[in-house]
């Protein structure tokens, strides 16, 4: 029989065919399918010039991955709609099992039900389910209950006349998981977000912040994700502060005005021309903003985790630092130069500072990148920028600056690669000065000689190790010498730490080694397939000044290809190290250190580990040392599973100087296959929060706590 996803088959034991009627009766392990859809029964009417089927005994029905059975089935076979007599539906799209006395399909993707429960447990065993009296389901919206109560085990808990149920796995609109919890400094406090799905490609979500000392606070989170009006994420928060001075006053703050806000944005966009712009917003209304509210959407820590997730790094500033930055960047790039225009305002929180607080509004910069000459072994390199400062008290000044380099690379064979380079710096300055009897305009020159040689080493070893058929062993080492003579003549101004005295005479020397294993692994479709996997990385690398620097350039270690400029002091520098270790997916090693050979001290140490089972056990331990700053504190996170669906979660951030544990946070979670229970106590300061949080396969989770996040319990950091 012809259908619309092929040719329908009938099997059975006994088939016979009233031509007269048109209908075929087939009895005795009925089977007919097409496609992917598939019934199956004891007795089986189909009559062809209607397209029906009436099934009767043990019905069971699958039309792609959701399937309905009952005792008595009658079925459109090209509508895919009909009525089930005593039966169940499966949606496998959200793992919910519906029970009904009476279950009618009445399009693609709507049902009307009576007299039943949902649940996402396994039906014969629920843990939890919801019984209805009546129930209309749209797989595209909402499911809508009459008459329902919420039953745990046998026993219900919750009773109410109406009830609707997220049975969209979509974007749609409507309210999610609200969250509560208590602090001394806010007292009880909740959190109703609203989801509004504006369009496909942008949605927002208001938030009700209510809290017992302060009021009301609101809130909005709006994304894009346009192809014409580019990606963003804006927020902002506002709140008319009904706190008392003496309650601040109590847990360590000083009033300082009762609106309260906080407004941060990341957006990024492609103008016309192929101009590439990055918006970045950081607004607050005093110093104590960060402080004060550090749970929820309107916390810092809220905003930074999700500008990393989606935009691969956090809020620019730290959530200490009072001068908040916001910056527009823009960028014109063709296949050897760079135009762009960036454009930095910071924000004082520290109100005292706030007219003498240096502004860069804006700069702009050209660039070329290696350009050849031609019938010349020789490239030439272009850096230069223009940058307007000011000040609120009427300061303005500006710099132009520009340095062309010629560079000679040579390659010996394939063992060793030479670079010598020559540039010329010159910068101009005009300056608002104070005085009258100084020129308005001032400028320097200088010269910079730079040679860089490196070469590098590889060696392969045939093994098997599982999938791993060989290990590759390279080494790169590098030499860089660099001359930049005394450019101090005459009296400059000094906006930042680029305009003081450039003189440099070192020689930089680095080792580093790689390890990559050659992988042979099958496919998703069963083809053998080779990858190339980087298990382990170790740099050791020293700066020597021949002459001592006169001023510090800006710390580059951290940037994408470290400078390491070492310390301003004539001879051996800091000697650098780092170690990278990635074995497999479950373990991760990073070690750096820097150890000064004047002080036979290390003055840095960061140590990154972390260690998974895969089986629900996590541990993750970082260590930070900084001997300028007296940073020397140590985070440990784990998560342990002590029984079968049982998980114990620990956070601690603690101060070896200081002997103080900042922050410490402890969780408990229970998983049984389609629901969860967690409870979390956190304390940071004199802060103290203890939050609860039920979760329903397929329905979400209800309050706050303790979250399992990749296999570690998240206990609210």
């Amino acid at each position: 029989m012809a259908a619309a996803q092929g040719e329908w088959r009938i099997e059975a034991g006994t088939i016979s065919y009233d031509q007269e009627e048109g209908v075929y009766e087939a009895q005795d392990n009925v089977r007919i399918y097409t496609g992917d859809r598939f019934m199956r029964a004891d007795w089986a009417r189909l009559h062809v010039d209607e397209r029906k089927a009436d099934l009767r005994g043990g019905v069971f029905l699958q039309y792609g991955r959701d399937w309905l059975k009952g005792d008595r089935v009658e079925w459109k076979l090209d509508e895919e709609t009909g009525w089930v007599d005593g039966g169940m539906v499966f949606f496998a799209e959200n793992h919910f099992y519906v029970m009904g006395e009476s279950i009618s399909k009445t399009g693609q993707r709507t049902y009307e039900l009576k007299n039943g429960f949902l649940t996402s447990c396994e039906p014969d065993h629920a843990d939890w389910k919801v019984r209805y009296g009546r129930m209309d389901i749209d797989l595209d919206g909402f499911a809508w209950a009459r008459d329902t109560s919420f039953v745990i085990r046998d026993t219900p808990v919750f009773f109410s006349p109406i009830a609707g149920l997220p049975v969209q796995k979509r974007r749609q609109s409507g309210f999610l998981v609200p969250y509560g919890a208590f602090t001394k400094l806010s007292g009880f406090e909740g959190e109703l977000p609203f989801y509004w799905a504006i369009r496909q490609d942008m949605d927002a979500t208001f938030f009700l912040n209510p809290m017992t000392e302060r009021g009301v606070m609101g809130g909005v989170e709006y994304r894009i994700a346009h192809e014409t009006w580019g990606e963003g994420i804006w927020n902002f928060n506002y709140l008319r502060d009904q706190v008392s001075k003496d309650h601040l006053a109590e847990r360590g703050f000083s009033y300082i005005k009762d609106d309260r806000y906080w407004l941060r944005a990341r957006h990024s966009v492609d103008l016309p021309h192929a101009v590439h712009t990055f918006l970045d917003l950081d607004f607050a209304s005093d110093q104590n903003y960060l402080k004060e509210f550090t749970k929820g959407s309107k916390a810092f820590g809220y905003s930074s985790k999700m500008f990393r997730e989606f935009f691969g790094r956090g809020i620019l500033s730290d959530k200490t630092i009072l001068a908040r930055e916001s910056s527009l960047y823009m960028e014109k790039d063709t296949e050897s130069t760079a135009l762009s225009m960036d454009a930095r305002y910071w924000d004082q929180l520290n109100r005292s500072l706030e007219d003498i607080t240096l502004q860069r509004l804006p700069s702009l910069a050209f660039n070329v990148v290696p350009t050849g000459f031609r019938d010349l072994p020789l490239y030439y390199t272009l850096n230069s920028s223009w940058v307007h400062y000011w000040r609120r008290d009427d300061d303005r000044g500006g710099r132009l600056d520009a340095m062309p380099k010629l560079h000679f690379p040579l390659h010996i064979k394939n063992y060793l690669d030479i670079e010598p380079s020559v540039g010329i710096r010159g910068t101009s300055y005009i300056v608002d000065w104070e005085s009258e009897d100084r020129d308005a305009w001032q400028g320097r020159f200088s010269s910079q000689m730079r040679l860089e040689m490196s070469s590098r080493l590889n060696r392969v070893y045939n093994v098997q190790w599982g999938d791993v058929s060989a290990l590759q062993h390279s080494i790169r080492p590098e030499l860089v010498y660099e001359f930049i003579p005394d450019n101090s003549k005459g009296e400059t101004p000094s906006f930042d730490r680029f305009d003081g005295n450039l003189k440099r005479h070192y020689v930089r020397a680095g080792l580093t080694n790689f390890l990559t294993a050659r992988e042979t692994r099958a496919d998703e479709a069963g083809e053998t397939v080779t990858i190339y996997r980087e298990l382990a990385r170790m740099q050791l690398f020293q700066l020597y000044n021949i002459e001592r620097p006169i001023d510090r350039l800006p710390d580059l270690r951290f940037g994408p290809r470290p400078e390491f400029v070492g310390d301003d002091v004539e001879g051996f520098a800091n000697l650098g190290f780092r170690l990278d270790v990635m074995p497999r997916r479950y373990v991760t090693l990073s070690y750096s250190a820097d150890y000064s050979p004047e002080r036979r001290e290390a003055t840095q140490q960061d140590v990154f580990l972390t260690l998974e089972s895969g089986r629900g056990h996590a541990i993750r331990f970082d260590y930070q040392f900084r001997n300028d700053l007296k940073v020397n504190e140590f985070i440990t996170e784990t998560s342990i599973k002590i029984l079968p669906g049982l998980y114990v979660g620990t956070y601690h951030d603690y101060s070896i100087d200081r002997d103080t544990l900042f922050k410490h946070g402890y969780a408990l979670r229970y998983l049984s296959g389609c629901w969860a229970v967690g409870v979390s106590f956190e304390k940071e300061g004199e802060d103290q929060r203890v939050a609860f949080s039920v979760d329903l396969l397929g329905l979400g989770s209800l309050g706050s706590g303790a979250r399992r996040l990749g296999g570690v319990l998240d206990v609210n950091r």
